[in-house]
């Protein structure tokens, strides 16, 4: 499974991508928004992950991008800034979730493992959003 990691924080990256490897998925990692949708769009990903407070184009519309050039790759929004209006936003927009930082690593893999592949493979990317 390829993922990839948007977010300016480079020691939360880093540490989710090594989380994420530690369970053999690829894994790319960019420092904002931009960068995010240059990456989409150069590559096949099978989930994203966005901060939402980035730099040059923040989670949000970066989230509404990627949603008009594939409307059903599943992405997970995260923020240790964003307010309950960016959350509701981007869950709004199509987010799976949207996680508070810091959040559990663990329960975000068993997501991933048991929600996001799982479903997206059996219900052809029908899934509702909710939060951890």
């Amino acid at each position: 499974m390829n993922i990839l990691i948007a977010d300016d924080d480079k020691n939360f990256r880093t540490v989710l991508k090594s989380e994420m490897e530690e369970e053999e998925y690829c894994v790319d990692v960019v420092a904002d928004g931009v960068e995010a949708v240059l990456m989409f769009i150069a590559n096949p990903y099978d989930l994203v992950m966005l901060d939402l407070i980035m730099p040059r184009l923040n989670g949000i519309d970066t989230l509404k991008i990627m949603r008009k050039l594939n409307p059903d790759i599943p992405i997970i929004s995260f923020s240790g800034k964003a307010g309950d209006i960016e959350v509701a936003e981007s869950l709004n927009r199509g987010a799976l979730k949207s996680l508070r930082k810091p959040f559990e690593v663990a329960q975000l893999k068993e997501f991933i493992k048991n929600d996001v592949f799982v479903k997206s493979r059996h219900s052809g990317g029908n899934r509702s959003p909710e939060n951890f």
